[in-house]
């Protein structure tokens, strides 16, 4: 199962793109999740020894100090 995030990119189109949406769903083609029950879906925060480990997997330790590491990869 693979899942993806669709952004409509003319507020205008949001409608079309539902009933698209929801077509394919009664087809039994997808199935589709508003984001609203994503929120119990969130991501818990990295640790501080999961943060130096990503750094340490990026390998920008070398090269960056760990503040800038961290803004590059957004943690």
């Amino acid at each position: 199962m693979k899942t993806y995030q669709i952004e409509v990119v003319d507020e205008a189109d949001t409608d079309l793109v539902w009933k698209i949406l929801q077509t394919l769903e009664q087809r039994g083609l997808i199935t589709v999740k508003s984001g609203k029950l994503f929120e119990s879906e969130k991501a818990t925060p990295a640790t501080e020894e999961q943060v130096q480990e990503i750094i340490e997997e990026a390998e920008l330790g070398p090269y960056y100090s760990e503040k800038e590491a961290k803004d590059i990869l957004n943690l």
